[in-house]
């Protein structure tokens, strides 16, 4: 198995029979662990035996139901502390919004989660290059890790326009005339059980040319620093250093590498490796 292809199995590693759909209106919306399904019904959910179903209501009801619900849950240990982030209950990806959640029980509730990842690019006659973040050393999710030049969840009530824009600002000092020309290059999508719950995470790809004199400058305290590294060098990161990215950067770097054919056809696992990047989220 190739480096790359590690990334792609450990994103994707679940198994279907630790976990529970939830449903409202006939559509599933997320996948709990059985201690979380077991919790449910005391907050409202319904238990059908083959999944769990939460009666339709207002978007207000819907969400003060799981407020309940994660409060519940948090105090007998099975949800994480709040983030203070909303986001937003989705049965697709492009549909409105059903309601609130805290970011800090998306996992446990395995909601539909999206974000956007961008790769910073500058190309220059001696090749071409890639700015890559360092996570700052004091974050409580890999703190130190390296991480794409620019990457966020999509909270609730904000475009993904918007939310590029935001995130360039805060996390790498990008004006947004210059944010504004990154190219959206397509999706990225996962499912990856982990002790709390299942992640579905679906982000957004973006590539941003930069010119060769533009040094991003980290704002928010979520970067420590940035560093301008050739393309053959951040692939032999990826390919031999499985613990130097945040686990999910991984996959929008092959992504940028399959697109502009530094990963080609000839290598052995092309296929597994293009097709890989889009797995099915329901």
């Amino acid at each position: 198995m190739s480096g790359y292809l590690h990334y792609l199995k450990l994103c994707n590693a679940h198994d279907p029979a630790d976990y529970r759909p939830w449903s409202i209106s006939g559509m599933v919306i997320g996948h709990v662990r059985h201690a979380v399904a077991e919790r449910l019904p005391e907050f409202g959910f319904r238990d059908k035996g083959d999944g769990l179903t939460l009666a339709p209501a207002s978007f207000e009801a819907l969400s003060e139901t799981l407020a309940k619900a994660t409060d519940g849950l948090r105090a007998a240990g099975l949800a994480a502390p709040a983030r203070g982030e909303l986001y937003p209950l989705l049965a697709h990806p492009d549909s409105a919004p059903l309601a609130a959640l805290d970011r800090g029980a998306a996992t446990e509730f395995g909601i539909l989660n999206r974000g956007f990842h961008l790769n910073g690019i500058v190309r220059r006659v001696d090749g071409t290059f890639m700015w890559v973040a360092r996570r700052a050393r004091n974050k409580t999710t890999y703190p130190g890790k390296l991480d794409n030049m620019v990457a966020g969840g999509h909270p609730l009530g904000i475009s993904p326009f918007d939310n590029l824009l935001k995130e360039c600002h805060e996390e790498a000092g990008i004006p947004p005339e210059i944010a504004a020309t990154a190219r959206p290059t397509g999706t990225i999508s996962y499912r990856m059980g982990i002790p709390s719950g299942l992640r579905r995470h679906m982000f957004y790809t973006y590539d941003l040319e930069l010119d060769p004199d533009f040094v991003p400058q980290p704002l928010d305290g979520e970067v420590e620093s940035f560093e301008l590294l050739p393309i053959g060098q951040v692939m032999q990161i990826v390919e031999n250093d499985p613990d130097a990215f945040k686990y999910n950067c991984n996959l929008a770097i092959i992504d940028f590498l399959v697109r502009h054919g530094f990963i080609a056809p000839d290598h052995p696992d092309y296929f597994e490796i293009a097709t890989g990047l889009r797995q099915p989220l329901f």
